[in-house]
């Protein structure tokens, strides 16, 4: 094989091993992170008031900075592993902003995207449980672009069922810390 494509290869490789990790360390973040220490920029997102911005986009920021980073460090210093790395995890962001920022919670107005694809269903179902809780304890399905096949829309009622049982849970919860 000549030079030129190995290293096609293995820069699309890492790209493609950045991108796919990057759910990983996402979902690790939100669990432990998101809904742990860093509950306090997080929580907003949980209980939405509309905002055009919430103190959540912060982990957004910082995701784009670390991209960023990679990429310029990389071209700085001649390493385009760490440019790939980088583009890796840019492509994970994209993936990112359209599912959850565009799709799920609409927060572009002018952009409306309703999926019928069974997998992009299964992420909105995961999601749509995620939300239904409004505290930082009883959250489940943390990651973003992927989801067991539980949330298959074949399995739409148990979801649905879920998602209600979440929300009056909720409530209750509520209910007995106010009264």
């Amino acid at each position: 094989m000549n030079q030129t494509l190995v290293s096609i290869v293995l820069h699309s490789a890492v790209v493609l091993v950045f991108a796919l990790a990057m759910e990983g360390v996402a979902g690790l973040l939100h669990t432990y992170v998101m809904h742990g220490i860093g509950w306090y920029l997080h929580e907003d997102h949980h209980n939405r008031k509309n905002h055009t911005f919430e103190k959540n986009d912060a982990y957004a920021l910082f995701f784009a900075l670390i991209s960023f980073l990679l990429i310029y460090n990389g071209l700085l210093l001649g390493q385009s592993l760490m440019v790939a790395a980088g583009a890796g995890t840019t492509l994970y962001g994209v993936g990112y902003i359209l599912f959850h920022e565009i799709m799920f919670h609409r927060r572009i107005k002018r952009l409306r995207l309703n999926p019928k694809h069974p997998y992009l269903r299964r992420i909105i179902n995961a999601h749509r449980l995620h939300h239904a809780a409004v505290t930082r304890e009883d959250a489940v399905s943390f990651n973003f672009l992927w989801a067991p096949r539980y949330y298959h829309p074949e399995n739409q009622e148990a979801v649905d069922r879920d998602i209600r049982e979440m929300m009056q849970g909720q409530l209750a919860k509520k209910r007995s810390r106010s009264g």
